[in-house]
């Protein structure tokens, strides 16, 4: 029997059940599917997060580029994971090729004779939250059956053609970046601004410690994007006791920007991650002191938590008067609030102790519902609204976590002038 008549019939024994996406079904389906055409290896798994970058180590003796054979590697996640295989650089830093994305949780990538080399510069940049990966490795005489041959169950069909909008916008240079990042702090009138030159280790990541003054710290790490692709900074602010996260910015951009207020002196580990190995970073701190209009008898942690909402809305409660301000506990909190006709407020919620969850803040008039439901890592959630004729505000907090307590205050930020509807 020749090597395709028996790959079909393995096929079609494997496949005589309705097919199902499990991983370790399909790894051991496509292994034994391979194994007819040469030797295959299993990698070790491994489980990535969003943003790392996993240098893959290939067996030597199937990288040998005076054999004439060749190299195949196939990657498996699950069906919805995302990840890209990065083939590296060539001697003198030229681009080999883009970097390939997986399809259906799978890629698979050959190269034969001399070209295997370029194999051994492999690596693995998860996209997805997190997942685990699977990796096989066939050395053969010649190009192994499609991987969705093997596995009918991972091939999307036909794939449109992508539309082009364009060339990707280009990133302006460091050097700029930074002095605009300077220029906006002096016109914000920080009380302190510092640059900070950071090194990515061999996986792209990195770290460093820090110890933040009491205020309020805007922290934007700036990576500079290369000819072969876009920098992705990721940016983790967290404290060194306890290792509590403050603040992150996972988003897919080459510049990652944080804001953290404390109210004494803290030792803070600032964490990155997503960027080439040996990457070149500048990390940009601004400082400014707490808000000054927040009541000086509150909590410490009451006002720092404000302080970020306020700077982060960019929002300045001045002279305007406090007009409530309550302490809760996790659940669905309401309450009535007494309102001036034609008046607005601002109300303002934030965590306090615990591990906060999910907090949202809601206000309720006659004519208008205002709500603002926040993520854990952010410090807490405002609402704006106003009255209309009526007297009384419902005011909500749904508060969610564990052993969670919460503050909240309302200002009266502005008054309807009379005879003017109020929206």
């Amino acid at each position: 029997m020749t090597p395709v008549r028996a790959l079909t019939a393995l096929v079609c024994v494997l496949y005589a059940a309705p097919a199902r996406a499990d991983l370790g079904r399909d790894v051991e389906a496509l292994s034994l599917a391979w194994s007819v055409f040469g030797h295959v290896t299993r990698l070790t798994p491994r489980l990535l997060e969003r943003g790392d970058v996993l240098p893959l180590v290939l067996p030597v003796e199937v990288l040998d580029p005076k054999s004439a054979s060749c190299a195949t590697l196939a990657v498996l996640g699950t069906s919805n994971m995302q990840f890209l295989l990065d083939p590296g650089r060539r001697v003198g830093h030229a681009p080999l090729e883009w970097p390939e994305g997986s399809v259906a949780g799978v890629l698979a990538v050959t190269r034969c004779g001399p070209a295997k080399a370029s194999l051994a510069a492999l690596a693995i940049e998860m996209r997805s939250p997190r997942g685990l990966l699977e990796f096989l490795v066939v050395s053969s005489e010649r190009e192994p059956p499609a991987l969705t041959l093997v596995l009918p169950e991972r091939d999307p069909g036909p794939i449109a053609q992508t539309p082009s909008s364009g060339p990707r916008p280009v990133v302006a240079p460091l050097a700029m970046r930074v002095r605009s990042l300077e220029e906006r702090a002096a016109r914000e009138q920080a009380l302190e601004l510092t640059t900070l030159e950071l090194t990515a280790g061999a996986m792209g990541m990195g770290s460093t410690v820090v110890t933040l003054a009491p205020g309020c710290h805007r922290f934007d790490l700036l990576g500079e994007e290369t000819e072969r692709r876009a920098t992705d900074v990721d940016l983790e602010i967290a404290e060194v006791e306890g290792n509590r996260v403050l603040a992150a910015d996972h988003g897919e951009s080459s510049d990652g920007d944080a804001l953290v207020c404390v109210p004494a002196a803290t030792p803070v580990n600032i964490r990155f991650g997503g960027v080439a190995p040996g990457a070149k970073l500048s990390l940009v701190r601004a400082r400014w002191d707490l808000d000054p209009s927040l009541p000086a008898r509150w909590p410490a942690d009451a006002r720092a938590h404000m302080s970020g909402v306020l700077r982060a809305e960019r929002r300045v409660l001045g002279a305007a008067p406090l007009v409530d301000e309550s302490l809760g506990v996790q659940g669905d909190t309401l309450w009535s609030l007494e309102v001036e006709p034609g008046g607005c407020y601002f109300a303002l919620a934030v965590g306090l102790h615990g591990e906060v969850n999910a907090l949202s803040f809601a206000a309720q008039t006659a004519r208008k519902v205002s709500q603002n439901r926040v993520d854990p890592d952010e410090p807490g959630a405002g609402v704006s609204f106003c009255a209309g004729a009526e007297h009384r505000a419902l005011l909500e907090v749904d508060a969610r976590g564990l052993g969670l307590t919460w503050m909240a205050a309302v200002w009266r930020i502005a008054r309807a002038r009379l005879g003017e509807a109020v929206r």
